[in-house]
């Protein structure tokens, strides 16, 4: 078995599949293993000219055997929408162009796998050389980073050439190889893999002469859309990851206050689909039925999340309540599209990318046994002169909040000297509407057993402060 692993540094992928115009909105998905080769022949072509042909041709014949199989991530469709001039005399007229995508989720991984294919160890070693001189699959804003894999696959969504399931799921034409066997072209097999659009169009052809379209079934969840119906196959969902796209993101400092918008548009937007203004989700209120607050953490945590240069650009909503979102929850997270910006001209834009199942095992919160502060831990108690030491008053916090967010107490906690990301904790807002500022800490928590990350404790935590992440 060979396994080639893919990752999406962008997030994205961009590709237009075979026989659909780019302003169709279509995409590719899965990357087709004839682009995969195409790119891998290129690679040959600019940055390894010095390896002979003849090893060249075959490893693609190898690749071009069978179609591989996929474990594909998550993926939710969306597109960008630009007016191009149109090279004319008048200035305004303009041309609407579509730029298609697929937006996967930070650190998820594709798989390619070739079931019987066994390389020898100078084409794995060929093949992994080339890998890694690919920046981009599709069009150039597809930047990957790809990889042979030797090991266990994650879990992931399975496609596969339809002859080899006999699930009924959706059929996707895929764009695969002829296998060099096969080839009945006058021109050699291995020219036949650059055969040029130019070329395409002079001869009329229907496809080109390396090309033949495979029946894969690939699930229907396996590419998602922001907005979904009213399916009770929603219920359950206890995690949505949002992705935030804008001109300039906002800063991690200003954390409360993204998650607090969040709220106030998921509590319109609920408004909204419940078709009644009295009838606002206690998840997202935070408020019982009778206005009172909510108890045993129940209602929605919203968490901005950072970057790592100190923008937010992604927002995890999660809860802890046992069933999970509800279809109308779910509804009212899928569509919310747009944040304040900088400006009514500067908006931020919202798509949901990630969705599952809170626990161990989950692609958004993984579990893990060390953790340290991102955002600053907020006591929400005051310290009095019999609670000891303040340091441990401070420790005594973070378990007695452990204890009431159902997590195990950890085996040690160690106050940070100074904060680990761009900004101190005093730059952080730390507090919500007219409460005074809280002041705020870090710290490294170890536990025994792993426990699901990211997660928030202390004042604010559902409005992301007192994050705690998974140690790099």
């Amino acid at each position: 078995m060979t396994t080639i692993e893919l990752k999406f540094p962008a997030h994205r992928f961009h590709a237009t599949p075979w026989g659909r115009h780019v302003n169709e909105g279509a995409v590719e998905w899965p990357p087709s293993p004839y682009r995969l080769v195409r790119a891998l022949y290129d690679a040959w072509k600019r940055k390894h000219a010095e390896v002979p042909e003849a090893a060249i041709e075959e490893l693609l014949r190898a690749l071009a055997v069978e179609a591989p199989s996929y474990r594909l991530p998550l993926a939710t469709a969306s597109h960008t929408r630009s007016y191009l001039n149109s090279n004319t005399l008048d200035p305004t007229e303009k041309s609407l162009i579509f730029d298609a995508f697929v937006a996967i989720s930070p650190n998820a991984s594709l798989y390619v796998t070739w079931p019987s294919l066994h390389l020898a160890a100078a084409q794995s070693e060929l093949l992994g050389r080339l890998l890694g001189s690919l920046n981009y699959i599709g069009r150039s804003e597809s930047w990957i980073d790809a990889r042979l894999h030797d090991g266990l696959l994650e879990e992931g969504i399975r496609c596969e050439p339809m002859t080899e399931s006999g699930e009924s799921r959706d059929m996707v034409p895929v764009a695969c190889l002829v296998p060099a066997d096969g080839y009945t072209e006058k021109r050699s097999w291995l020219d036949a893999i650059a055969y040029s659009t130019a070329e395409f169009q002079r001869e009329r052809r229907s496809l080109p002469p390396a090309m033949r379209m495979v029946p894969y079934v690939r699930p229907a969840n396996a590419v998602l859309t922001r907005v979904q119906g009213t399916s009770r196959k929603h219920a359950g969902l206890q995690a949505v990851m949002l992705g935030l796209n804008a001109t300039v993101l906002p800063l991690v400092t200003a954390t409360v206050e993204v998650a607090e918008q969040v709220r106030v548009r998921l509590m319109g937007i609920h408004k909204v689909v419940m078709g009644d203004p009295r009838n606002v989700s206690p998840k997202f209120s935070g408020k019982t039925a009778e206005g009172e607050p909510g108890k045993d953490h129940q209602h929605a945590f919203i968490l901005p999340l950072s970057n790592g240069r100190g923008r937010i650009d992604r927002v995890l909503i999660y809860t802890r309540a046992p069933e999970g979102f509800v279809s109308d929850e779910v509804q009212a997270i899928l569509r919310m599209t747009e944040l304040y910006g900088r400006s009514t001209e500067d908006p931020i834009r919202v798509m949901a990318t990630q969705r599952a199942a809170t626990g161990r095992g989950s692609e958004i919160r993984k579990a893990v046994t060390s953790v340290v502060s991102t955002t600053p831990f907020c006591p929400g108690r005051h310290w009095r002169k019999g609670r000891g030491k303040y340091s441990e008053f401070l420790a005594d916090e973070i378990r007695r909040e452990c204890r009431n967010h159902g997590l195990k107490e950890p085996r040690s906690v160690t106050m940070l000297a100074g904060s680990p990301g761009l900004f101190e904790w005093v730059e952080f807002r730390r507090n919500r509407k007219d409460d005074a500022p809280r002041p705020g800490y870090g710290f490294r928590l170890e536990f025994d057993e792993p426990v699901p990350a990211p997660f928030s404790l202390g004042y604010g935590c559902h409005f992301g402060l007192g994050q705690f992440a998974a140690v790099e």
